[in-house]
């Protein structure tokens, strides 16, 4: 349920009929007249000095929603991880030696020395926390 904010306002001007924000049909209005409409129609009437507004209501209507339920869910989380593994899969094809030469797929072999060895081996650390994570929640919805 969701609220939609009505208004009484008395009309200023003629006003033709209208299909108000809230999808029924209001009007048509004469000078003097008195009616309830959606705020925010009231705001662009009163904006064009067709109408004054008076005061305000609250009214609580459903807004019909798509009711459909995707049938397999299991099998879109399952897509959806095997796409992202397979990009962190390319990320980590990474080689590390013992002289501080690392070779990431796709460039070329690089030297790094220290704390930048961590970074080569980061997008495998990665995989494992994602592939870790996912076991944990597909054995949770079992």
């Amino acid at each position: 349920m969701s609220k939609i904010n009505y208004v009484r306002v008395v009309f200023l001007k003629k006003v033709g009929a209208f299909i108000g924000s809230d999808g029924k049909t209001y009007g048509p209005y004469s000078p003097g007249d008195e009616a309830i409409i959606p705020e925010e129609d009231a705001k662009s009437l009163v904006f064009e000095g067709a109408a004054a507004r008076i005061g305000g209501y609250t009214v609580e209507e459903p807004i019909e929603s798509v009711k459909e339920t995707i049938s397999s869910p299991i099998i879109l989380l399952i897509i959806g991880f095997i796409l992202i593994m397979i990009g962190f899969i390319i990320m980590s094809f990474s080689a590390i030696s013992s002289n501080g030469i690392i070779w990431i797929f796709p460039f070329p072999p690089i030297s790094v020395t220290g704390p930048l060895i961590i970074f080569a081996i980061l997008p495998l650390i990665i995989f494992l926390i994602f592939f870790i994570v996912f076991i944990y929640i597909m054995i949770k919805h079992l």
